[in-house]
């Protein structure tokens, strides 16, 4: 391919020159037949030494003849031009090749048939040099060259990549007939090898296959007898795990009991110092540490309810504390009351006993809170319980105790922190414990519970009015005691307190009595809420009695349980019916808002016909009625409105943006109660939730 491509080429390029050969003496004809009008030699030398010089092909001399051959001019090499002089006329353009390069005659006559003086005929002798330049073969060489090259790259390529699948296939079926060898059945050659080798790739699965039908027996027995040695090798690892485990728990009750019987020493040594109360509970809680160190009888759990479970254990902890001469709080969560948890009921009592006893370990302790929370959440359930003292935050050695996790070197008096720490590990729980000198602690234990359920939510109580000064405990439970009923008023003042218990009757309110001050007005506001509903007082230990000798009724200890309220028997009362008649959109919606949270049922009419037709459908406990109606006025809505008997005790408010006295008088004289003039502000608001309450209560006009 080379060759022809370097023959094609040479032959191309030769035609080619040949081409611009004839072009060239074409051109020069007419170049200079022009010149030869004027016979200046001189001229003509230079234009032809011209012409040579910037040829396209290379040209080694230039002549010009006269028809007898008779030398006119010549630039370049004259001897050149007479090895082929020619013999007869030159008519046309010729051209021969010679050694020293291409011969070419062109005639200088415009046409060979013109008739022209002899002596005006000449003719021109172009010697044209070829030119063979090396660039010109090496190009198309190399190109054939490479591509060739790459060709012969793409058979060895393709030769070699069908030797490796060879090699490939031959080391599988080498590989297969290995696995045959050490008895691997299931060999069968399922990839696609090359043509040559199928042979014997059908002969080995056949091979396969028919060892696999004789062994599927044999395996089946071996199968089985492997079956049974690893059922005895299984029995004898879990004998030996026993017996590791009787031999670690035989050493570790050895280790506990002596421990205890230390701690038991210890304390018999100590008796004479201690209470005869308090060294029976060192020493139950002795016994039960050690019952729960040795891993007794399993506690089954059981369906707790947490409000009414944590108001039974609620006294045993309150005994603790006036033992300690600590301030007892409690708080529990809005989930407590509404599901039951399945936990063992016997180690939660110990485990809230253990924790109250580990925060009163705080230095200078005075006040304690224990909450129990119950937080039910789609991913997971947990309760967390928690005590929170002030004081000087928990002893070094009972936080590294506690953080250690180890109860072989309790002493016989820190029996409360063992216990804690081993129903954590029991019941799976997380413990963190905060403490900050002069800032007081945090114990908090977070029980993961497994099975909750809901249960039927106590009946809510219409009407609940919560006091408490403490503006955080506060909060806390009137977040807690909103899931119990449908209107929660919540003051932390007496002032608020007073103003708020005479606008409804309450089913039931609960005060937490402050520091015993003011005395005669709290038993003057207590006595006149007491008249109206359900009160619940509830004092710290150490003001019980004050409060109890100035009310001279019952005054409860702290703390106050969720199941105090729940077994308060719910009231029937249902929010008083306001009907308010106005024209007025604007007064309408701006009352609308006012009255929004306020424990009342809001109707509205716009006109005097609309409000009659409303009485008549059902029966209000208070009309508020603007005077200035737009079909009737509102004196003579009041007269009709008496002549019902079911209206002839409910309270009527005039409502007016001014009025004479005399205009006053004729109001009352209508059959209205009172008169509240516009517009709506607080003071007034609090007159009509008044006459609300009373009307609700009695429907005695004021």
């Amino acid at each position: 391919m080379m060759a022809f491509s370097a023959i094609w080429f040479h032959l191309e390029s030769k035609a080619q020159q040949r081409i611009q050969i004839e072009q060239t003496a074409t051109m020069l004809q007419f170049s200079v037949r022009p010149l030869l009008k004027d016979k200046d030699t001189d001229v003509l030398k230079a234009q032809l030494n011209n012409i040579r010089l910037t040829s396209v092909v290379p040209l080694a001399a230039i002549a010009v003849y006269s028809q007898q051959h008779r030398l006119l001019v010549v630039a370049g090499v004259p001897e050149l031009l007479a090895e082929g002089a020619p013999e007869k006329a030159v008519t046309s353009y010729t051209a021969q090749v010679q050694a020293n390069g291409i011969l070419v005659y062109q005639p200088l006559t415009a046409d060979s048939n013109m008739q022209v003086a002899a002596e005006q005929q000449y003719y021109m002798a172009l010697l044209f040099t070829p030119v063979n330049a090396i660039s010109e073969w090496l190009l198309p060489i190399a190109i054939v060259g490479l591509i060739g090259i790459v060709v012969l790259m793409i058979l060895h390529n393709n030769l070699q990549h069908v030797a490796q699948r060879q090699h490939t296939d031959v080391s599988l079926l080498t590989h297969k007939l290995n696995q045959l060898r050490h008895g691997q059945l299931n060999v069968s050659v399922t990839e696609e090898l090359v043509p040559e080798l199928q042979p014997l790739k059908a002969a080995l699965n056949e091979l396969t296959h028919y060892l696999t039908e004789n062994a599927t027996q044999l395996g089946t027995e071996l199968k089985q007898m492997q079956q049974k040695a690893a059922q005895q090798l299984q029995q004898l690892s879990e004998l030996q795990q026993q017996y590791n485990k009787s031999e670690l728990r035989h050493a570790q009750f050895a280790q506990l009991v002596q421990s205890r019987l230390t701690n038991l020493h210890q304390m018999q040594q100590q008796q004479t110092e201690l209470e005869e109360g308090e060294f029976l509970s060192a020493l139950a809680a002795q016994i039960d540490l050690l019952q729960l160190e040795l891993g007794g009888a399993e506690e089954e759990p059981a369906s707790l309810n947490l409000t009414q479970w944590f108001a039974e254990q609620v006294p045993q902890i309150r005994q603790y504390c006036k033992g300690k001469d600590i301030e007892l709080q409690v708080f529990e969560g809005g989930d407590n009351i509404c599901h039951e948890v399945c936990l063992p009921a016997q180690q939660l009592s110990l485990l809230l006993q253990a924790i109250m006893q580990v925060g009163g370990r705080a230095d200078a302790v005075s006040e304690l809170s224990l909450r129990l929370v119950l937080n039910v959440r789609p991913s997971e359930t947990n309760l967390q319980i928690s005590v929170t003292g002030n004081g000087d935050g928990i002893p070094p050695r009972v936080r590294q105790l506690l953080n250690s996790d180890d109860t072989r070197t309790l002493q016989w008096h820190e029996s409360d922190i063992g216990i804690l720490l081993v129903l954590k590990r029991r019941l799976q729980a997380g413990l963190t414990v905060q403490s900050l000198d002069g800032l007081g602690c945090t114990v908090m234990l977070t029980l993961p519970v497994a099975e909750c359920s809901p249960i039927v939510a106590p009946r809510k109580m219409p009407h609940l009015l919560l006091f408490d000064s403490q503006s955080n405990s506060l909060t806390e439970r009137s977040q807690v005691l909103s899931t119990l009923t449908d209107y929660l008023v919540k003051c932390s003042e007496l002032s608020e307190l007073a103003r708020k218990s005479k606008q409804f009757a309450y089913d039931v309110a609960i005060v937490m009595l402050p520091e015993p001050a003011d005395l005669a007005r709290w038993c003057t506001e207590l006595q006149h809420l007491r008249a109206r509903c359900r009160v619940l007082c509830y004092a710290a230990k150490s003001q019980q009695a004050v409060w109890q000798e100035a009310l001279q009724y019952t005054v409860y200890e702290m703390p106050f349980c969720l199941n105090d309220i729940l077994s308060e028997t719910p009231t029937q009362t249902e929010l008083p019916q306001l009907l308010v008649v106005d024209d007025n959109a604007t007064n309408l919606a701006f009352i609308q808002v006012l009255l929004k949270d306020q424990p009342v049922k809001l109707h509205t009419a716009t006109c005097g016909i609309e409000a009659l037709k409303l009485c008549q459908q059902q029966t209000f406990d208070v009309v508020l009625l603007d005077i200035q109606l737009p079909d009737i006025a509102g004196t003579e809505v009041a007269s009709r409105l008496r002549q019902l008997t079911e209206y002839q005790l409910t309270p009527i408010l005039a409502f007016t943006a001014h009025a004479l006295d005399e205009e006053v008088s004729d109001f009352l004289s209508a059959g209205m109660n009172d008169v509240i003039f516009k517009p709506l502000e607080a003071a007034k608001l609090d007159i009509i939730l008044r006459w609300c309450s009373s009307g609700k209560v009695d429907h005695v006009s004021q």
